[in-house]
Parts: structure tokens; sequence; C-alpha cells
């Protein structure tokens, strides 16, 4: 990849821009001029004017956020006082009222509004994913080369020329060391309430062990990974619950020594490590999606989460006296949060207000030879060994952990569900209406859509996992997202 297209520190292959080349196109019903192909396995409607079979362009994905320098340099603003053309389409209102009304006018704004969001819209009823842009509205303009050089206040302006047709099939989010795109994230109607945040203060001891715990890594959209696949690939197929991220881990971690801040003072003043600070044991990491609860030595055992509530650190401290050292476990909390509130909106899997339950759908193993990736068949073992344990302690959470294996819809080859000689392209396409993932979600009392499926390949060595969701969700998400409405999952990712 050029140096000018690059990946930030907070990067989500979900959420970002992809080099493409455009397949074929097919036309929509009932219009002359809108036309459907499918850009790294997500349908899109374009207008056959400006888009044609073999094309290379710019694809940034649903849900995103396009940054406020690119749109503005391209005029792509619904209200016109945003973009770089102001003071001319102003000039043109000033004598014709109605300007924006004619062709001329629309040509001169564009259709993005003020947030930058990218979102699913429906052409003639075929759903769109995602929008295209030419590579033109980054390269060439003189104007939009001036306002970057003018935003980043850099002395020289881009030199090296990209080669779009060799960057196809690259993903970035940065453009010459500006963000470009970035997940969306509304803004929230209700304050959110803050506890004690992590700070590499003098006199605290980040507990971490490097090597030792990971975050769980984004799930890819199993669409933009065809490739991944052959017809002999073995795969298993889950639902996606749709709760919120836990972590846990009996792990390495640093323990502070008998008067740590006194070792930590000495050692400052001396510029180097002259007497030991800590020791390691294994002791319990907790984590959300991507803030680690308990990362320092001393932050508090219930640190204050999402609306108050730290329904991690709770789950952490009932799981973590039945892992074997060296485990950790990731998982989906699911059902409502304590005082009554829904940890996804509506989403209430079967429980009753106040409860709530964990499925653990990952675990990994610190061994003598590496770190070892735990099967399906493995993790609904380890679900009902951890039961077990809790029930011979007579520890009354034993109800809370759900097996993985109850929600598992589909085991066998690619080949099995296309039949053989079937095209690769249909895989989605028939994994959906086989896992039937339009349906209702029948673990839920309330009335709504599955949220979709998991899918991970048999034996591989590589721990990744592919997410399909339903069309009925992602409407659901979309009105969610327009009225301002934000969960932890989303909350994090801004915050991530």
């Amino acid at each position: 990849m050029t140096n000018r297209l690059t990946k930030s520190k907070d990067f989500t292959e979900e959420y970002c821009c992809s080099v493409v080349r455009v397949g074929e196109l097919e036309p929509v019903e009932n219009s002359d001029n809108l036309m459907r192909t499918v850009v790294n396995g997500e349908r899109i409607v374009v207008n056959k004017q400006d888009v044609r079979q073999g094309d290379v362009m710019l694809y940034v994905s649903n849900e995103c956020q396009i940054s406020d320098w690119f749109l503005r340099a391209n005029n792509m603003y619904r209200h016109y006082e945003r973009n770089a053309n102001c003071d001319d389409v102003a000039r043109c209102i000033g004598q014709d009222p109605d300007f924006l009304k004619t062709d001329e006018g629309k040509r001169m704004v564009g259709y993005f509004e003020d947030n930058g969001r990218v979102k699913m819209i429906k052409l003639r009823g075929c759903p769109s994913f995602g929008v295209l842009f030419r590579p033109e509205t980054i390269t060439k303009p003189y104007e939009l080369v001036q306002f970057m050089r003018d935003t980043a206040k850099t002395d020289q302006p881009p030199t090296e020329a990209i080669d779009w047709a060799q960057e196809v099939g690259q993903d970035f989010d940065t453009i010459d060391g500006m963000l470009f795109v970035q997940p969306y994230v509304p803004k929230r109607n209700e304050p959110r309430q803050h506890g004690q945040k992590g700070t590499a203060r003098w006199d605290r001891l980040n507990r971490m062990v490097p090597g030792q715990f990971r975050l769980h890594y984004d799930t890819a959209p199993l669409r933009k990974h065809l490739m991944d696949f052959k017809p002999q690939t073995a795969i298993d197929v889950t639902v996606k619950m749709h709760g919120t991220s836990f972590i846990c881990a009996n792990v390495l971690t640093k323990t502070p020594l008998r008067f740590f801040k006194l070792r930590r003072w000495v050692n400052r003043l001396a510029g180097r490590e002259l007497i030991k600070e800590s020791r390691q044991e294994y002791g319990m990491v907790v984590s959300s999606r991507k803030v680690i609860k308990n990362e320092w030595n001393d932050q508090c055992e219930h640190p204050e989460g999402y609306y108050g509530v730290d329904i991690w650190s709770e789950y952490g401290n009932i799981i973590y006296p039945y892992l074997d050292r060296g485990l950790t476990v990731y998982g989906e909390i699911c059902g409502w949060l304590p005082g009554g509130k829904a940890i996804q909106k509506d989403y209430d899997y079967g429980c009753r207000q106040d409860e709530n339950f964990l499925m653990i759908y990952r675990a990994t193993m610190h061994t003598d030879e590496g770190l070892r990736e735990l099967s399906i068949d493995d993790i609904g073992q380890l679900t009902e060994c951890i039961k077990t344990r809790m029930h011979d302690a007579g520890d009354k959470n034993v109800g809370r952990l759900f097996n993985i294996l109850n929600v598992r819809l589909w085991q066998g080859t690619i080949e099995q569900l296309i039949g053989q000689g079937g095209d690769m392209r249909d895989f989605p396409d028939r994994l959906a209406e086989v896992c039937q993932i339009e349906q209702r979600e029948p673990l839920c009392r309330n009335k709504v859509p599955r949220e979709g499926v998991v899918v991970r390949i048999q034996g591989d060595e590589v721990a990744e996992a592919f997410k399909l969701k339903s069309l009925a969700f992602l409407e659901r998400e979309k009105k969610a997202i327009d009225k301002g409405e934000v969960d932890m999952e989303m909350q994090e990712v801004s915050e991530g």
C-alpha cells in the first residue's frame, strides 16, 4: 500500500474505505438510470451515467462518517453553507431564490447531511449499502490539495502519485496523515456517567504482562471475505447474539510489592529500576470489548461503567474462580442490566427484568507451545465444565451460563450448503436462507429481528470469525441511529 493511504491505530475493517474495481452491473426494475452491483460483498445501487463496470473507485462502508475536509472540498454537503463553493451558490440564490431546485443548482450541492454519515438507503425498493467515489475526488482537484495543506499545516502538498489500479483490494481510513473515514456514532440522547479512567500516573502500576492478555479481534464482514472460503471449507455457524462483549482471563499479571509507592519514588529519583517494584502472579483481568476494567493496580473493584453499571466486572467476579490458569474466555452478556434497563433495547432473550446470562463464544489457553484457540465443541465442553464446578461449589449463578452449542445452526462444508458445483458467490445468501436469519429472534419474547450469524472455519489456526447480519436487523439499527440511540458496543467504538 502506498504511504499516502494508511490505517490509523483505531482502524476497523468494518468501517473503512476500500479501493475496489466495479463488477457486473444489473438494471434496477422500473428505472432507466439505476443499476445495482456488489462491492466488497455488499449490494449497492448506482447511476449508470456515473459508474461503469471495470471502474476503479473508492468504496466507503455503510455507517461510516466521512471527514469534513473531504465533503467540504468536494461540495458534497446538502447544506451549501458548509461547502467550498458556498459563496458561488449564495450569489446564484441571490439572483434566483429557487436556484437550488434547478438542475444546475442540484449539481452544485451534494446529499450528505452535516454529520457526514453513510447510511443504508432504498432506491426503487433495492437496499444500497455504502457509497462509491471516484479517486479524482482525492487526487486531482487543486482546491482539495490546497485545502488539505491548510488543514494539516504542512509545508508541501503530497507529491507521490497513487496508482489506484495497483491499490485495488486495499483498505484504509487515513489519507496523507489525515483521517478520512471513521465509524459513525451519533450524539447520545442522555449523558453518560464516566467512571475512573486509567492513566499512567507515576504512583500507579500497570498490571498487564505483555503477551498474556488479548482483546477480542474484530469480526469481519462475511460478504467482504468470500475469497477466504472454498467449497471444501468446513464451517461452524452460530447465532449472533445481540448483547455486550465480555472478556475474563486468568493470566499472569503484575502485583505491586510492599511499599510500592516508596519503591517507585526511589526508582524515579534514580532514573532506572534500582529496586524491584512488582512480581508476576496469576490474577484476574476483566474487560469489555475495548476497555480493560482493572488494568491499574489501584482501580476500584467495580468502576462505574455504561449508565453507571459495570456488568463486566460483575461477571468477572462470578466466572474467574472457575477458570484454569492461562485461560481467557470471550463472551456475550445478554438480557437486562441491574435496575431493569435492557442491555440492547428489546432484546430480552427470554430473561425477566434484572436477569441476564453469559454465553462464551471464544476461548484461548496459554500453553508451553504458545496460544491455543479452542474449537466450538471445546467451548461447549468448557461451558459445561465451568457449570459443573459452579454447581459443586454451590454457586447460585450456575444458571447464568448459556452454552453456545444451543445456538449452533450449521456444521459442514460450504459445498454441502450450496450444492456440488454451486457458485461461491451464492454462499452468503444460501447461508442466510438455511439459517433463517431474516426471521424474528425466537430466543426473545419481544418481537425483534435476529441479528445474524457468526461463521468460523473449522480447524483454522488463524483466530478469526465472520459475521453476516440480517437485512431486518440492519434496517432496525439504521432507525435507531437516526434517533440518536447508542448501545454499549457503539459507544465503545467511539471511545476505543
